[in-house]
């Protein structure tokens, strides 16, 4: 069994997702917490909010933000920031994305 190296990688993202009603602080701090929550997610930065639909339970955002992403080494790291950032909870969409190629 080898072990690979899962380098961070930095993305610009545009997401829709859901944001729990209730949670302390703005919406920005909302959607910086739904997607820090996400496995692999190392750091999380909201540009703006896009759109904001209430509903009852919770609050449907469209947010553009850069996250730093732990990847596996082997793996395209546009669409594996994709799926880390699909499977994540309250996760709606991951419409673009813009990896940083340093």
């Amino acid at each position: 069994m080898s072990l690979q190296a899962t380098p961070p990688v930095d993305a610009s993202v545009d997401v829709s997702l859901r944001v729990p009603r209730g949670e302390t602080g703005d919406l920005e701090s909302g959607v910086a917490a739904v997607l820090g929550r996400i496995d692999g997610v190392a750091a999380v930065t909201v540009q703006q909010v896009t759109s904001v639909r209430p509903t009852f339970t919770d609050i449907r955002v469209s947010a553009d933000a850069t996250v730093r992403v732990a990847v596996p080494a082997e793996t395209d790291p546009r669409t594996a920031v994709a799926e880390r950032l699909a499977d994540g909870f309250g996760v709606t969409a991951v419409d673009d994305i813009a990896v940083d190629s340093r």
